[in-house]
């Protein structure tokens, strides 16, 4: 993606979540510099994915939370300090020169304490960013690289900030529209925020999302707020362009899919009709052996009680925003799905059946 003007800001006009996905999708190389009345803290990106690093001035506190921890003694602890102060080296080398921990407990830990403290920001609305593209963190100092987008996620799920998320969300009465970014499949979101996406999928409003949803209030806006931060969730357009007679390009693609899955609901009538109840497993078990040579966004796959294949619930947001490459790879993953069904009625009905449904299949949805 190419990348846009200079970032700098407050982390109260655009929260610092969102933020990082800003710097995530834009691929940003460089240093943001977050000054609050805490102080001054940096991180460094490398197109977009956040470096883990430790400074200098945090190596007493990764130390007390070592000792915290009973991971380390206070003895241990003030010998790692000295050494780093008389060598002007890090307390993570000094940990290490003295042999004091293995590198994998250490480098898990100094990570685990890296993505503690840049949590404790998600909730900061005082003080200012500055985004530098000539920073740039030496070779030595990058400890690892954090999957950004997960990262994100997990970090609003521990907010505490109602404030801060509730104005940073769509007014209750205020139309909302979702999309699917090309990203979506890929989050690892968790069984409440895959239930609100459903949800989502058909609410006109903040309003009409929360009288339907199961979860809390508080749990509902601080999903809303990870869509919003994940640009999922938006305030619905004044207006909506006139498109014509002629269908839009995510039009047509919202119908192809549509009549694939005909063609799986279709299947699983025929092989109902003739095998009654049994059709579930029969058609479960043609998933199950298709499965591993589907990519990721397959892995959940599930027929649903009609006999169409869910493939993600995120992808029932809108159809109409996937990115043509995830299309194909959707189009193509479901493909192999018909075939394999129809290859499961070769086995379990016979050739004869085989043909009958063939035939069928053909006058239904796209060709």
């Amino acid at each position: 993606m190419p990348k846009e003007g200079p970032l700098q800001g407050t982390p109260a006009e655009t929260p610092f979540p969102r933020l990082l996905v800003d710097i995530w999708r834009q691929e940003r190389t460089g240093r943001l510099l977050v000054r609050s009345e805490k102080g001054e803290r940096s991180f460094y990106f490398d197109k977009g994915r956040l470096l883990v690093a430790q400074d200098e001035p945090e190596g007493e506190a990764f130390l007390a939370a070592l000792m915290r921890k009973k991971v380390l003694t206070e003895e241990q602890a003030a010998r790692a300090v000295r050494l780093a102060e008389a060598r002007k080296i890090t307390v993570l080398k000094a940990l290490s020169e003295l042999d004091l921990m293995s590198p994998i407990p250490l480098w898990s830990l100094a990570e685990s304490f890296f993505v503690r403290r840049l949590y404790a920001l998600f909730d900061l609305e005082d003080g200012t960013y500055d985004f530098d593209a000539e920073g740039v963190l030496p070779a030595g100092r990058r400890l690892g690289l954090l999957q950004t987008p997960d990262l994100i996620l997990e970090g609003i799920r521990q907010m505490h900030n109602e404030g801060l998320i509730v104005r940073s969300l769509p007014g209750e009465e205020e139309a909302i529209r979702t999309s699917a970014p090309y990203f979506l499949p890929l989050l690892k979101f968790e069984a409440p925020e895959r239930y609100a996406l459903q949800l989502l999928n058909g609410a006109c409003s903040i309003r009409r999302f929360q009288e339907w949803s199961e979860l809390g209030e508080r749990e509902n806006r601080k999903i809303l707020f990870a869509f919003r931060c994940l640009g999922i969730l938006s305030p619905a357009e004044s207006k909506t362009a006139d498109l014509g007679p002629q269908a839009s390009p995510g039009l047509e693609q919202g119908r192809v899919l549509e009549a694939l899955n005909e063609k799986c609901a279709f299947i699983f009538k025929f092989v109902s009709k003739e095998i009654g109840p049994v059709a579930a497993s029969v058609l479960n078990r043609a998933l199950d052996e298709v499965r591993p040579s589907l990519g990721p966004m397959f892995q959940k796959m599930a027929i649903q009680f009609d006999g169409r294949v869910e493939v993600d619930a995120a992808l029932r947001l809108s159809a109409e925003h996937l990115p043509e490459e995830v299309f194909r790879t959707i189009v193509q993953g479901y493909d192999e799905i018909l075939t394999a069904e129809v290859l499961a009625v070769r086995k379990t009905l016979g050739p004869a059946q085989e043909t009958a449904l063939v035939r069928s299949l053909e006058k239904i949805g796209c060709a």
